[in-house]
C-alpha cells in the first residue's frame, strides 16, 4: 500500500466519525470554555494517524509484499481495529474533558456515533451497488446530503431524546455491552464479508443490526425512565403531602398556644407586686413574640413555610426578614412551592449556623414583580468558599453521594414552572435568584383548583 493511499485510509475514519460524534455531543451539557480542548482532540487524532503510518510499513508491509493471504487479511483487520480503537478513545477522552462526562458515558456516545457512521457507510454501499457505481452517487455533494439526512434523523429521533438534562443514561455494564455487541456484530462481520467481496450483503445485515441496537436501547431507556419517574414522583408526592400537612398542624397548635399565653399575661397583671408582675410579663411576652409572628403574604403555602422557618431562625438567633407578595406565586402548586422554599431556607439557615458572630446571621427573602417577571430571591451571608460546577454549588459534606440534592431539587422545581435559577456567591453573600415567566390567568385558575383538590 502506497503512503498516500495509507494516509487516506488512516485519516478517513476520524473524518467520518467527526459528524457522528457531533450528533451525540450537541445535546450534552458542556463545560465552561469547552472549546479549549479542541486542539487536544486534533493532536490525539493526528497522533493516531501518525502512529498508524509509522507502524504499517514495519508490521504489515513485509507480509503484504508476499501477496494477499489469510495472514495479511488478519493482520490488516487487527491493525485497523487498533487504529479505530485509538480514534474512538480520542473522541471519548474529548467528550470527557469537554462535557465532564464519566468514561462509560463518553464511550456510550462514541459507540453510538460509530453505529451511526456505519449506517451512513451501509447506505452508501447499497446505493453504489444498486446504481452500479454511478459517479454522481459518490460525489461529495451527494455524500454531504446523505450524511445530513441520516445524522439529522438520528439526532432528532434518538440522540436528543435519550439525553436528559445534558446526560446520557449510561452505566459501565451498558457501555461494555454495547462495545462487545458492536464489535462482534458489526466490525468482525464487516471484515469477513469484505474479504468475501460481499459488501452489499454486509450492508443489509449491518443496517438491520444497527437499527435493532438503537431501537432496543431507546425502548429500554424509555421503560427505565418511565418506571423511575413514576416511583420518584410517588415517593416525593407522598413526602411533600405528609410534610405539608404536618407543618400546617404544627403552626395551628403554636398559634393556639400563643393565644393562651396572651390570656395568661392579662391575668398576671392583676396579681403580685408591680415589680414582679412587670418582670414576669416581659419574659412571657418575649416568649410569645417568638411564636406569634404570623405572615400574611397572600399565599397559604408561603405563609406556612415562613412561619415554620421563622421559629427555627428565632431558636438559632438568625434574623429572618421577608418582603414578599405571595399572590405572585399562585401559579405554583402548594406542595411544590412549600418544598422549594423549604429547601431554599434550609440551605440559608445551615450557612448562617457556620457564622460565629450572631449579629451577622441574617436571611432576606423577597418575592416581587419586575417587567412582567416574578423574581424570588434569597440572600444570606456565608463563611469559607463556594465551589460552583455547572451553575450549581458543590456540596461541602463528605458524603457527596447523599447530599447536594437540595439545590438540584430547587432548580428542577423552578424549571418545571418555566423558571430560571441563578446563584451568585460573590462578596461573601450567597444570592439565589429564580426568575419566573408567570402563565396566563387560565393557568392560574387551573392551578388554584388543583391546590384546592389537594
Amino acid at each position: 500500500m502506497e503512503a498516500s493511499q495509507l494516509f487516506y485510509y488512516l485519516s478517513g475514519f476520524p473524518r467520518q466519525m467527526l459528524p457522528a460524534v457531533l450528533v451525540f455531543f450537541l445535546p450534552m451539557r458542556k463545560k465552561h470554555r469547552w472549546y479549549l480542548f479542541i486542539p487536544a482532540l486534533a493532536g490525539m487524532l493526528g497522533a493516531s494517524i501518525g502512529l498508524g503510518a509509522l507502524l504499517w510499513p514495519r508490521v504489515i508491509g513485509p507480509a503484504a509484499q508476499e501477496g494477499t493471504s489469510p495472514l495479511v487479511i488478519s493482520l490488516s483487520a487487527l491493525f485497523f481495529a487498533l487504529h479505530y480503537l485509538l480514534v474512538c478513545s480520542s473522541y471519548a477522552a474529548s467528550l470527557r474533558w469537554m462535557c465532564g462526562a464519566d468514561w462509560h458515558e463518553a464511550w456510550y456516545c462514541v459507540i453510538f456515533a460509530y453505529i451511526s457512521e456505519h449506517v451512513v457507510y451501509c447506505v452508501k454501499t447499497l446505493g453504489s451497488a444498486a446504481l452500479s457505481g454511478a459517479a454522481w452517487w459518490s460525489s461529495w455533494p451527494m455524500s454531504a446530503a446523505l450524511g445530513l439526512l441520516v445524522y439529522g434523523g438520528i439526532w432528532c429521533f434518538f440522540a436528543r431524546k435519550i439525553c436528559r438534562n445534558g446526560r446520557y443514561p449510561s452505566s459501565v455494564g451498558r457501555s461494555l455491552g454495547l462495545i462487545a455487541v458492536t464489535f462482534l456484530l458489526v466490525y468482525i462481520v464487516s471484515i469477513v464479508t469484505m474479504s468475501m467481496e460481499l459488501e452489499w450483503l454486509h450492508s443489509i445485515y449491518a443496517l438491520i443490526c444497527c437499527s435493532f441496537i438503537m431501537a432496543s436501547e431507546y425502548r429500554k431507556d424509555q421503560q427505565l425512565w418511565l418506571q423511575g419517574e413514576i416511583q420518584e414522583r410517588e415517593r416525593i408526592e407522598s413526602l411533600r403531602r405528609a410534610q405539608y400537612e404536618m407543618s400546617k398542624e404544627n403552626i395551628a397548635i403554636i398559634n393556639r398556644k400563643s393565644h393562651d399565653l396572651r390570656r395568661q399575661v392579662e391575668a398576671l397583671r392583676t396579681v403580685g407586686t408591680p415589680e414582679e408582675q412587670a418582670e414576669a410579663i416581659r419574659g412571657i411576652e418575649q416568649a410569645v413574640q417568638i411564636y406569634d409572628s404570623t405572615f400574611q403574604t397572600g399565599n397559604r403555602a408561603l405563609d406556612t413555610v415562613l412561619m415554620q422557618k421563622a421559629l427555627l431562625c428565632s431558636q438559632q438567633h438568625i434574623e429572618l426578614s421577608v418582603v414578599a407578595d405571595g399572590s405572585l406565586l399562585r401559579f405554583i402548586k402548594s406542595v411544590d412551592l412549600f418544598t422549594m422554599l423549604s429547601n431554599i431556607l434550609d440551605n440559608a439557615i445551615e450557612a448562617c449556623l457556620h457564622i460565629s458572630e450572631e449579629e451577622r446571621r441574617a436571611i432576606h427573602l423577597s418575592v416581587h414583580e419586575k417587567r412582567g417577571l416574578v423574581i424570588l430571591q434569597c440572600e444570606n451571608p456565608y463563611v469559607g468558599t463556594v465551589e460552583m460546577k455547572d451553575g450549581l454549588p458543590v456540596t461541602v459534606k463528605e458524603d457527596k453521594a447523599s447530599h447536594g440534592f437540595g439545590t438540584r431539587s430547587i432548580a428542577a422545581t423552578a424549571a418545571e414552572y418555566g423558571g430560571v435559577m441563578r446563584i451568585d456567591p460573590s462578596g461573601g453573600m450567597y444570592v439565589l435568584r429564580i426568575i419566573f415567566q408567570p402563565p396566563d390567568a387560565n393557568q392560574d385558575e387551573k392551578t388554584t383548583s388543583q391546590d384546592k383538590a389537594v
